[in-house]
């Protein structure tokens, strides 16, 4: 018995039709064969890169890539360049299949009586060759075929990336369209709300001044829905903006809690901040503004009653850094990138779905990143920013080049241990 032939050898079978591998398997175990099976050529490479078989047998009329490919691939990896590799085929041509590297064919129909004894013989060193001069002629024929193959692929994958394109601006110029009709009407909506919160209309009682409120919020809300929409679609699109200037950075973030207190105070939320800015920030404001409302929305939305969310400001001589904690649920482990892809909603431990259109995260990577920082999340918190609150859900770090600072500058990373 030959050194590489195991005492219950080890026969991978890679066949596209369940009834041949059942036939073939049927026909090889009880005359003592181990069977491995693979349902398309790449299953089939992998598997005998990790099993050595003693013998493959390969269906040249596979899915993908065909037979012979396969066999051509399987040939130049180390380890398997001395297994025997026989073709099983109802139609393919003998002498390419030897081309490639096969070493035999056996035709289908399986005939169960002789299959062990075939394989069996292989094993022990039976090769088939086909002469010379034909060799050469099939090689050229069979490479001119991949070339064609190849150039057929090209010119579908260029024509499905076209129409990608297409539809990535169909998609674009709907959400940019749905965004304009919808705050369309939600500007007289607004301002009414406005004026009758006043009393510029008439005095109100406490119960119409609560359903007001109730309605202000869920205005807010769209509006953020509709702000978002925008951004993304022209963000995504190539086509926004980012208008850089000067701002101050604890009025910006005041102004996003003043916008936001109505609702942390309907859930009870603490809001604070830590840390100041010495020197302006430089981006555009009203993006930063945007993405820094998504964060603390966020954080509002996903905090249990009577907790707190906190924002910790830090200044450093390349960039300036924001933390935003909060102590809700956080997200799985797989999910801490997932999250920044559009419409994706995170799994909330049986909760359902997170309200919401699910492009508050997204949108913030956007802006941040069309500013040449970066955002990531830690959930939990590998870090606390004091000792008088603890953060058991999520730290969402975001930051943005200082001014005259390029995007690719190197920095120091933030740690919230730092003083602010």
């Amino acid at each position: 018995m030959p050194e590489n032939m195991t005492q219950t050898p080890r026969v991978l079978l890679i066949e596209e039709s369940p009834e041949q591998r059942t036939l073939a398997r049927g026909a090889l175990e009880p005359a003592g064969f181990e069977v491995l099976e693979a349902r398309d050529g790449l299953g089939g490479i992998d598997l005998a890169i990790r099993q050595h078989p003693d013998l493959i047998l390969i269906d040249i009329a596979l899915s993908g890539i065909d037979g012979y490919e396969t066999a051509s691939r399987l040939r130049s990896y180390r380890g398997l360049d001395g297994c025997p590799i026989v073709v099983l085929t109802a139609s393919g041509d003998r002498g390419l299949a030897l081309s490639v590297g096969c070493d035999g064919y056996i035709e289908k129909p399986l005939d169960a009586t002789r299959l062990p004894d075939q394989l069996r013989a292989y094993i022990k060193g039976k090769r088939e060759k086909v002469r010379a001069p034909e060799e050469r002629r099939l090689l050229r024929e069979y490479s001119q075929s991949l070339s064609e193959k190849v150039e057929t692929t090209v010119r579908e994958l260029s024509q499905a990336n076209a129409q990608l394109v297409a539809a990535a601006r169909s998609k674009s110029e709907f959400m940019q369209n749905l965004s304009h009709e919808l705050a369309s009407p939600l500007t007289p909506i607004t301002g009414y709300l406005k004026m009758l919160r006043s009393e510029k209309m008439g005095p109100i009682n406490e119960a119409q001044g609560k359903a007001l409120e109730s309605m202000a919020l869920s205005v807010e809300r769209l509006s953020r829905t509709i702000d978002n929409l925008v951004d993304f679609a022209s963000l995504e699109g190539g086509a926004g903006e980012v208008n850089r200037a000067p701002f101050e950075v604890v009025a910006m973030v005041k102004g996003v809690f003043d916008a936001a207190r109505a609702k942390a105070k309907a859930r009870r939320v603490q809001l604070r901040c830590l840390g100041a800015a010495t020197h302006p920030g430089f981006g555009d404001e009203r993006k930063l503004r945007q993405a820094l409302s998504n964060l603390i929305d966020n954080a509002i939305k996903f905090s249990p009653h009577g907790s707190e969310v906190l924002v910790c400001i830090a200044e450093e001589p390349q960039r300036l850094v924001f933390d935003i904690y909060d102590s809700g649920a956080g997200v799985m482990p797989d999910e801490g990138l997932r999250v920044f892809e559009p419409f994706f909603h995170a799994d909330r431990g049986g909760e359902g779905r997170a309200p919401g259109a699910g492009l508050g995260l997204p949108v913030v990577r956007q802006i941040i990143e069309a500013h040449g920082g970066t955002v990531q999340l830690e959930s939990p918190p590998k870090t606390q920013p004091d000792n008088t609150h603890y953060f058991s859900g999520t730290k969402l770090t975001f930051w943005i080049p200082a001014r005259g600072v390029g995007p690719d500058a190197p920095a120091t990373i933030f740690s919230p241990d730092t003083t602010v």
